[in-house]
């Protein structure tokens, strides 16, 4: 009796399973080809940076950063404070003596989530931009926002995101002198996706970009091609996982544009070594090497360090970025 009673219940609990499960929708188009281009693009940099910062239980945190670029060095110092649903940031660098943040959010609903963001403006003695950022999740399938930036009213917009388990839609409107609307669509499977992007200008009544393009995932791989630029612009895309956990992966992005009749390869790799060891390094085909290293020192600490080694300049001294950043 009771091997039948454990019988039914996994039977059960399997069910359960299958039909508490959502099906996901395509990728937007604007995520095609993005864990590639990750790969072989983010993190390297041959700036210096450093940045500490220090938390409070009642909220209140202070990041001091310094930023070394060339012969250029910036430094600022940001304060954030959390009280309930409101939180205030306030950064003062070498560039914009003040620049005040607040930000406001309240969740109505399990569904509903607003929040608002005002940066106090600067004139010659700080900086100003004032953004009013407000977001709301009418339904599980649907993301809206809006955002107003003043004085500079033309980085405004207005943005609509919808997914559907064959379909994923995003609309943006910006608030410019000469208005554009950028819409994007996907049809496909989770797995396979097709997808077009397009600016429309509201002025000239004309479309300005077209861009289209397939993705193809899979737990080990990653593939997409885009053509962009009214068909001048090709890029495909790959990367692959050797693991399941996805700790050991390789990348190519390749790109051609056609009116210049030029090609950009790109090859790199990571490796995960452990919870807080990342090794990186890639090869494009002008020559340039450049390897990425990322150690965790403690929880949201970590030291990143960087190096370019030019094999078609073997005589200049090759270029190494460091980034520590501290969390007290």
């Amino acid at each position: 009796m009771s091997n039948s009673k454990h019988r039914k219940q996994r039977k059960r609990s399997a069910g359960s399973s299958k039909t508490s499960k959502v099906p996901q929708a395509p990728l937007l188009f604007s995520n095609f080809g993005k864990k590639p281009l990750d790969l072989v693009e983010a993190g390297y940099s041959k700036d210096h940076k450093f940045s500490i910062s220090t938390c409070s239980t009642t909220g209140a945190k202070l990041t001091s950063r310094a930023v070394k670029r060339g012969q250029l060095s910036t430094a600022s110092v940001a304060a954030q404070y959390k009280y309930k649903d409101a939180t205030i940031n306030v950064i003062v660098d070498s560039k914009s003596p003040i620049s005040t943040t607040l930000t406001l959010s309240r969740k109505f609903l399990p569904s509903l989530n607003i929040s608002a963001s005002l940066k106090l403006p600067k004139y010659d003695y700080s900086t100003i931009s004032t953004t009013l950022t407000l977001s709301r999740k009418f339904l599980p399938s649907l993301n809206t926002s809006a955002s107003l930036k003043l004085p500079k009213y033309d980085s405004s917009k207005l943005q609509a995101q919808y997914f559907h388990k064959y379909a994923a839609l995003a609309t943006s409107f910006s608030l410019h002198h000469t208005p554009k609307i950028q819409l994007s669509a996907s049809v496909g499977t989770s797995s396979l996706a097709f997808g077009i992007q397009t600016k429309y200008e509201i002025a000239s009544r004309q479309f300005r970009e077209i861009d289209a393009g397939f993705s193809m995932t899979k737990p080990n791989y990653d593939a997409s091609i885009t053509m962009g630029n009214k068909g001048d612009f090709l890029r495909a895309s790959y990367i692959h996982y050797f693991d399941h956990k996805k700790k050991v992966a390789a990348a190519a992005v390749i790109s051609h544009r056609f009116s210049k009749k030029e090609n950009a390869l790109t090859v790199g790799g990571s490796w995960i070594v452990d919870n807080i060891t990342t090794v990186k390094a890639r090869v494009d085909d002008r020559g340039k090497i450049m390897m990425l290293l990322q150690y965790g020192i403690k929880s949201k600490s970590c030291l990143t360090i960087a190096s370019e080694f030019d094999t078609k300049s073997l005589n200049k001294i090759p270029g190494i970025g460091l980034a520590f950043s501290l969390v007290l």
